[in-house]
């Protein structure tokens, strides 16, 4: 690799962008697949089979959120070097390394958990420094009127990718049911980690422009009111998605009993689902702006968080399955809404000559209350799995005695119950934003629902054909899980 491939250029021509989009969508594709295989449901199996409790679980879903405070310092670095593909290639090969050493550690004599946590520390430091170079490298690489259908197709194909190998990592792991299988999966992952690092090599980078950023510009957005209580807002909203989203995993390995095949396949849907109405949800965020979208999809968040305690009555059913379906399909609606509405709201919000000081600190934010959601969790889970509220009622005559249950509430109900709560009062929070333009929630409620019925028509299939959003032809993906959670269903009997 020729040093001179990291030298910023000062005009890049027609053919390296259109080179560096595709190198770019390649990337994508390969980081997505490290990503899912080497963190989320199979991460935490890992840990769970090297014996870690709820606690650990919170501290390593943190540390993701807590190493962004790192991009303080890279943004010093960045601004140092003015090489930002140099930074970043480093950053996150070395990142990336670490996913490798991971693999090693069930055939080390040292202490499995200690090792997993100190090593995933530095893996997101790493990969927040990489970050941090790789969005200001974006920014001005990629062409604003194009940009949204350059991330798009990088998406899809990433998302599709990704999938297919959570769920032949998932039924490898279910079939194998060893620790050391986790390090094959994990070797895969660093392998997809290093292609994504050539990548990386092979995208061009413009030459810096100076924003004239400082680090005394982070306090600037706590000074404007309506900022601030934008800020408010997705505090409360970390804290709470982030108390309940990495244990949603947890529960369903050790309360449902499933497999980790059945969780990824579950993942999946919930990602593409995300994916799928993503352009409706942008469609309906620009014409009635952020906040009633936020509104709607944080409703429908809480909502589907309630009913996962319908999944045990007091323990599987045959409607657990069909449940986890209908919820992750839901789940993914809901956070796609949120996360698009959010960070669209926090540019707008930001003024045109303050972009960056204002939504940095607005990541910085997020990033900790979502690590403190997670580590508070872990410890409340604790207390809670030894608790438990119940509600009968009884029937008795001379020939039979009938029990109804009507409230079964155990250790993870009582964690989803606190965390929607927690929920709804941060959607309260944001009555006291202000954005321009926003129109009436009950406007927006009534084209959500049409928009999503729309879309859901659209996932049928007409003379063999996908008449919906052609996401590689979700029939594709989707037909294979369902049919694979029927199965599960009936080898499970619930």
């Amino acid at each position: 690799m020729h040093p001179k491939c990291f030298q910023p250029k000062g005009r890049l021509s027609k053919e390296e962008i259109s080179t560096s989009l595709e190198n770019l969508t390649r990337d994508g594709m390969c980081s997505q697949t490290m990503t899912v295989l080497a963190g989320g449901p199979i991460l935490i199996a890992f840990a769970l089979a090297l014996g870690a409790d709820n606690a650990y679980i919170g501290a390593i879903a943190a540390l993701p959120f807590l190493a962004q405070f790192i991009q303080i310092p890279a943004i010093y670095l960045v601004e140092k070097t003015g090489n930002r593909k140099l930074l970043s290639f480093i950053s996150a090969t070395f990142s990336r390394i670490f996913i490798g050493l991971i693999a090693a550690l069930p055939f080390l004599s040292i202490s499995p958990l200690t090792a997993l946590f100190l090593i995933l520390a530095l893996h997101y430091i790493l990969a927040n420094i990489a970050n941090t170079a790789w969005n200001s490298w974006m920014r001005e690489l990629v062409p604003l009127r194009i940009r949204g259908t350059v991330y798009a197709r990088r998406m899809r194909r990433s998302t599709a990718l990704s999938a297919l190998f959570a769920v032949a990592a998932g039924l490898y792991l279910d079939r194998a049911g060893t620790v050391e299988s986790y390090s094959i999966v994990l070797i895969v992952a660093f392998a997809f980690g290093m292609v994504s690092s050539l990548y990386i090599s092979r995208i061009h980078e413009p030459r810096m422009h100076n924003n004239g950023f400082t680090y005394r510009t982070l306090l600037e957005p706590f000074h404007d009111s309506n900022f601030r209580n934008l800020m408010i807002f997705i505090a409360t909203w970390s804290l709470a998605a982030n108390m309940v989203l990495p244990f949603l995993a947890v529960y369903m390995y050790k309360e449902l009993g499933l497999g980790v095949a059945t969780v990824m396949a579950l993942t999946v849907v919930s990602q593409f689902s995300s994916v799928y109405f993503l352009r409706s949800l942008g469609e309906l965020s620009d014409r009635y702006g952020n906040k009633p979208v936020i509104a709607l999809s944080g409703s429908v968040f809480a909502l589907s968080i309630f009913l996962w305690t319908f999944t045990t009555f007091p323990g599987p059913h045959r409607f657990t399955l069909p449940l986890l379906l209908i919820l992750h399909v839901l789940l993914g609606l809901a956070i796609g809404g949120i996360n698009l509405g959010t960070l669209n709201i926090g540019a707008k919000l930001s003024p045109v000559s303050k972009s960056t000081s204002y939504l940095a600190s607005l990541a910085l934010v997020t990033a900790l209350f979502s690590g403190l959601g997670a580590i508070i969790s872990g410890h409340m889970l604790d207390f809670f799995l030894r608790s438990r509220l119940s509600l009968m009622i009884n029937w008795s005559d001379p020939e039979r005695l009938v029990n109804l249950p009507i409230l079964d509430f155990t250790g993870y109900d009582f964690h989803f119950l606190i965390a929607v709560i927690i929920a709804l009062l941060s959607l309260h929070r944001l009555v006291f934003v202000t954005e321009e333009g926003e129109a009436s929630p009950r406007v927006v409620r009534h084209e959500l629902l049409n928009t999503v019925l729309k879309d859901i028509r659209g996932l049928t299939v007409s003379n063999g054909t996908s008449i919906g959003m052609p996401l590689l032809n979700l029939r594709v993906i989707y037909s294979p899980i369902i049919c694979w959670l029927k199965m599960v269903r009936r080898k499970r009997g619930i």
